[in-house]
This record gives C-alpha cells, sequence and structure tokens, in this order.
C-alpha cells in the first residue's frame, strides 16, 4: 500500500507520520520494520522497499522529502513502488512539487490514501487554532486567534508553542513579560551567528524557569527567519523539531531538551552543526555546560 503525503508543510507532514507510525506500534510494538528514509541524506537504502518483513507481519516505510531527489532518483524510485510487496506499507512525503507528469508525480496520484500536507490558510488555519488552544483548556478568542495569525502565519510550530506557553502560564501579564524577555534576545544570536552566547542564554534561561516550549518556537522562528544557508537551516529545524516532539511526548524533561539544544549549536562562526552532532552522552555534556 502506498500513502502520500503531499504539501510543504513540516508540522502537518511529521503529525500525520506520527499518527502513521503509532498505529503501526501498536500491531509491532518491537518496532524492528519500521524504516524511516530521508531523501537528503546519503546512503539510502531503496533494496528495503523490495524486501519483506522478517520480524513483523508487515513493515511500514516511511521516505521523506521525496521532492528534493534528483530526477533520475525519482525515476528509480517510481520504478520500484510500482512493485511493492503486499506485506509493505510505505508512506512518502513529498515536501517539494514532484516534477510535473514525473513517473513519481504518476505513482502517488494513485497512492491507496492521500494525506495534505499544504500549509493551512484562512478559516482552516483558524479552526485549527482554536482546537489546539481547547485541547490544552485554553479558551483562544478571536481576537487571540487574529493575533497569532498575524504574528507567525501559517508556522503552526510556532503557533502550537505559544499557545502551551500563554495555557501554563499564570496569568497573561506573565506571558506578556516573558514574550518581551525572550525572542528578540534569540533571534540577535543567530542572526550574528552567537552560538556560544545562545548556549549560555539557553541554560540561563532555564535555570530562571523559562518555558522550554517557548524557547523551542522562539529559537525555531529564528531559525526559519535568519538562517540563510538551506542545509544549516534543514537541520537545525529538524533537531529542534525531534527534541520538541520528545518533549511534548515525556520522552525527556525540560533540563534534557536545553542540553540537547545548547549541545546540537553550531560551533562557533560555523555554518554546519558542531561536533555534538555525532553520538554523544548529552548528560554528561550537560554536566559540563553547567
Amino acid at each position: 500500500m502506498l500513502v502520500y503525503l503531499s504539501g510543504s508543510d513540516s508540522f502537518m507532514a511529521r503529525e500525520a507520520i506520527s499518527k502513521l507510525k503509532t498505529k503501526y506500534l501498536e500491531k509491532n510494538p518491537d518496532g524492528v520494520e519500521l524504516i524511516e528514509i530521508d531523501a537528503t541524506e546519503p546512503m539510502r537504502n531503496w533494496a528495503d522497499l523490495k524486501t519483506v518483513p522478517l520480524f513483523a507481519t508487515s513493515r511500514l516505510i516511511i521516505i521523506k522529502r521525496a521532492g528534493e531527489l534528483p530526477v533520475d532518483e525519482q525515476d528509480s524510485l517510481a520504478s520500484i513502488l510500482t512493485d511493492l510487496p503486499a506485506s509493505s506499507v510505505v508512506a512518502i512525503w513529498d515536501a517539494k512539487p514532484l516534477k510535473a507528469n514525473s513517473a513519481l508525480l504518476v505513482i502517488t496520484n494513485k497512492a491507496g490514501k492521500t494525506i495534505s500536507a499544504e500549509p493551512l490558510m484562512g478559516t482552516a488555519l483558524k479552526n485549527w487554532i482554536t482546537a489546539q488552544a481547547g485541547g490544552i483548556g485554553f479558551e483562544a478568542t478571536p481576537e487571540t486567534v487574529n493575533e497569532l495569525v498575524d504574528q507567525y502565519g501559517s508556522d503552526l510550530w510556532a503557533i502550537q508553542t505559544d499557545l502551551k506557553t500563554r495555557g501554563g502560564a499564570p496569568s497573561i501579564s506573565d506571558w506578556r513579560k516573558a514574550q518581551e524577555v525572550k525572542p528578540f534576545a534569540l533571534f540577535e544570536y543567530v542572526r550574528g551567528k552567537r552560538w556560544s552566547e545562545l548556549k549560555k542564554h539557553l541554560i540561563a534561561g532555564h535555570q530562571r524557569g523559562e518555558a522550554v516550549e517557548m524557547t523551542i518556537g522562539s529559537l525555531a522562528a529564528a531559525v526559519r527567519k535568519n538562517v540563510s544557508d538551506p542545509s544549516l537551516k534543514r537541520k537545525m529545524t529538524d533537531t529542534l523539531s525531534e527534541i520538541d516532539i520528545a518533549l511534548k511526548s515525556g520522552l525527556i524533561e525540560s533540563g534534557d531538551a536545553i542540553a540537547l539544544l545548547a549541545c546540537y549549536l553550531p560551533d562557533g562562526a560555523s555554518t554546519s552543526l558542531g561536533a555534538s552532532q555525532k553520538r554523544v552522552q548529552w548528560e554528561v555534556a550537560w554536566e559540563s555546560l553547567t
């Protein structure tokens, strides 16, 4: 079976992928046949698409950012998808529009299920904000909804983080004070590639008790606005998203999240992620930072 996630919104795509993974893991809790392939990373192994599962009744293969593959590799992927094992479910997120009339586009258009990952706009966006607010016990007035749309546009990650921060603040005035103090400093550090100072700022903010959810959202917005290198922007956004998901799912605590943020920032004025991007014992790194 082929599932096609069509659209450029990474938040929508990740939410859809998360639901697919959750449903799969309910039946296959070991997850040994769950495979994720990022088309932007080297050493892609398309052979996984043709093999049958050995340790489970079915296999879930998730292919991210297929639209960023070179055209010839998109064609190769399309040829493989024409004859999938019956026991495999392949979910493809394009992230960028596939080439018109390409073999891969023809196949994905015939997918057994299509999920939209297009940015939300207008009424759909406002309804999503209202639903998100209600889900965390925060009543979003029409004025609040309009304010969020004006401030963040269709950036669902930033909106969700903002809502969680507002919902968790003792009062709206406390939230506004936090807004005044944090985001602009983060933007300045990212704009100036002052990564060392940013690390210290993150740690100091955590020690002051600042909401880590707001820190992640603000840092993500700063990266999107001020990081010009596409590769670095993508890697930093992915890292922030993974930390955010782990935090919200309870896999890590707030201190762990800040430690990971600090460790995964670029080194110096570099345009690549730091040495801590490699496998590290980040608990030890956190102790050294504090």
